[in-house]
């Protein structure tokens, strides 16, 4: 029985992917089969009423569960999914239904400040949710579907622009992310406190830290199998043609716009500089997107004296540009099929001034224990965006869930879809 990404054939079964996609062919989503959605009992469809999305042969794609502006996700230790909804202020859990129902779903928490990133974690006899918020990072205690002791680990950090903290657990430690104040701002590297960065904190609130610069908006965050500290970054929107060649050198060229810079998927050490906004991803002849090196910013550093490029290593993996990595998560320990049970999987918002815009996705790459390194992507799941680059859902976020299924949120359909692998 075939459950791979796209190594399968599509054979007899339903036809591969309808419309014109904003994907590069290397991603292998023309393997992919338009599956219709189906919806759990009493769950209301939407704005996905009557769609498909397209997904590995012999998966089944079923919206699974309301809940609107739904961003990031996480698995309580009792089998609930805990929802955040940004703008909407909310947490919400959704309880999986029995006797054939949907789930149910109910409200958490209210009144927050646009929570977004989510992460659990064990501390002595204590289940903790770590909740980031638009300026601070806070930690509930968990217990039987709901959440009390709220404490606040770390407070007043940088709002407005990418404003938006995401989370992951470390040991003992929260790992979070400062986004950039704007979409190029060289001021960012020298603010007080410094933006664009990925910042390291006590889970008692001690010993805050700065680990990685020039990460533009690093909103994908995840702990390897190797305990290492991974992000997925947003790389910048209309970059000026960083080449000396026959294009206008600063200028603003959109065939290359369309492609570059890539977003980034790499390893974060203490000490870590991804470059952003004096250093380009340069992924000439790198149609796999791994080893990204740099090419000089022609606005901020096109004499190469404010950052030397080639001394701040490489970007591990590039993605599409402009796809807008949101959700990134590893899948060791997962109940997935063993296709996708040691990699990480990333999930794309899609973005807005590619002509025509790039898609939302989601994606896989596999784990290598040897190199400790990941591999290059395969798109699981498109079909959020029409031919004409209008949009019906957004991906967000990809989990997944203790019966084997991945679990993807929408924020702009307002829905979280079950997509399962054949057994």
């Amino acid at each position: 029985m075939c459950v791979g990404l796209v190594a399968c054939s599509s054979g007899g079964g339903p036809s591969a992917t309808s419309g014109t996609s904003s994907l590069p062919a290397e991603l292998g989503g023309d393997q992919l089969v338009s599956t219709a959605l189906t919806s759990a009992n009493g769950v209301d469809a939407g704005a996905a009423s009557g769609r498909s999305l397209n997904v590995p042969k012999g998966w089944t794609a079923q919206v699974w569960a309301d809940v609107p502006d739904a961003r990031m996700a996480v698995w309580t230790p009792d089998g609930k999914l805990i929802v955040s909804t940004g703008k909407n202020g909310t947490l919400e859990i959704v309880a999986p239904g029995t006797g054939g129902q949907g789930p149910r779903v109910a409200t958490l928490a209210t009144g927050l400040q646009s929570p977004q990133g989510l992460a659990t974690t064990r501390q002595g006899s204590r289940d903790i949710l770590v909740v980031g918020e638009d300026s601070r990072i806070t930690t509930w205690t968990y217990a039987n579907g709901a959440i009390s002791d709220r404490r606040v680990v770390i407070d007043n950090l940088p709002t407005g622009g990418h404003g938006s903290k995401m989370v992951a657990v470390d040991g003992d430690s929260i790992v979070y992310n400062v986004g950039s104040s704007a979409n190029r701002s060289a001021g960012d590297r020298t603010a007080t406190p410094v933006r664009a960065t990925i910042a390291q904190i006590g889970l008692d609130g001690t010993g805050n830290r700065t680990l990685a610069v020039g990460v533009r908006n690093g909103e994908g965050l995840s702990i390897a199998p190797d305990g290492s500290i991974f992000t997925a970054i947003n790389e910048d929107d209309n970059q000026p043609y960083p080449f000396h060649d026959d294009n206008p050198y600063g200028g603003k060229v959109q065939s290359y716009i369309n492609d570059h810079p890539n977003d980034q998927i790499s390893r974060i050490t203490p000490g870590t500089d991804m470059g952003w906004p004096l250093c380009v991803p340069d992924s000439r002849g790198k149609p796999d997107g791994l080893n990204l090196g740099y090419v000089n910013d022609p606005e901020f550093n096109a004499d190469g004296r404010a950052l030397d490029c080639s001394r701040i290593g490489t970007t591990m993996l590039g993605m599409p540009a402009h796809s807008a990595p949101v959700g990134f998560v590893f899948t060791r320990g997962s109940t997935l099929p063993a296709a996708l049970s040691d990699g990480a999987i990333v999930t794309a918002h899609g973005s807005w001034n590619r002509k025509p815009p790039r898609e939302p996705y989601v994606a896989y790459t596999p784990w290598n224990d040897t190199t400790k390194s990941l591999g290059a992507l395969r798109v699981l799941v498109t079909g959020f965006q029409n031919a004409d680059g209008s949009r019906w859902g957004r991906s967000v976020d990809a989990v997944p869930g203790p019966d084997g299924s991945v679990y993807v949120t929408d924020d702009v359909a307002g829905l979280v879809y079950r997509l399962t692998p054949p057994r």
